[in-house]
């Protein structure tokens, strides 16, 4: 199955759990390249963002929601993918990957950073490192979320969504999608962003053919503080930090 195209664009603020119990609903048979032609998945997602005294609101920014199959189980030609760490931002703020694949974290920054998780899924540590030491990489070899942090900066959040197989992509800023190349049968398709419940529906997908879905997330949660990697606070900044 070819690499699918990621369009990744930068993702909203707001931050929650993903609920993603991927290895369980991932043991259908894994796929096996029969030579049939590849059907699509297209479509769009609303994104509804929940604002002070206003409620829910349709936002004008759709981008950086996860859309992904879930049915069959391919980890075949998944190449490095980059999490960049600048301008004290990690970027893209939202990666998916497939189950097996290295990230690499580079620092584009002139100061150290220290990109860590305490996530059950995949905890990690790359320690300090600024932009003229070697980056460090991370194998994200089970499904499920990885949210990861810097230890330094408390305002770096990012999304590892490690998946069992390449049918995704991020919609961009009209919330629009496209999932190539996706062997014909039926499968969950599914939607999330940070501050949102995941959303599932069927799908069915033919041979050359083009399946078209609509996802509507609600935004009502917001993201909370988090501890520094040994638990204890971030300290707090100094008059004239920025």
């Amino acid at each position: 199955m070819h690499r699918l195209r990621i369009a990744a664009l930068t993702a909203l603020v707001l931050g929650a759990t993903l609920p993603l119990d991927l290895e369980r609903e991932a043991r259908a048979q894994p796929f096996s390249d029969g030579h049939a032609a590849g059907g699509a998945v297209r479509g769009t997602v609303r994104v509804l963002r929940s604002l002070p005294l206003l409620g829910l609101r349709e936002s004008d920014d759709r981008s950086g929601a996860v859309v992904y199959l879930t049915g069959f189980v391919d980890r075949s030609g998944a190449q490095v993918a980059y999490l960049n760490q600048h301008d004290e931002r990690f970027d893209p703020r939202i990666l998916p990957v497939v189950a097996g694949q290295t990230v690499t974290f580079p620092n584009r920054d002139p100061i150290y950073h220290n990109v860590f998780s305490v996530s059950a899924n995949q905890p990690f540590d790359l320690g300090q490192y600024k932009s003229s030491d070697p980056p460090r990489s991370v194998v994200f070899e089970r499904a499920g979320l990885v949210t990861v942090y810097c230890n330094i900066h408390p305002q770096m959040i990012s999304y590892v969504v490690v998946l069992e197989n390449g049918a995704f992509a991020v919609t961009d800023r009209a919330g629009a999608f496209a999932i190539e190349a996706v062997p014909p049968g039926d499968y969950t398709a599914n939607a999330w962003i940070p501050g949102a419940q995941r959303v599932s529906q069927p799908v069915h997908v033919e041979a050359g053919g083009s399946a078209a879905i609509e996802f509507e997330l609600r935004q009502t949660e917001r993201i909370g503080p988090h501890k520094r990697k040994d638990g204890s606070d971030y300290p707090k900044p100094r008059y004239g930090d920025e």
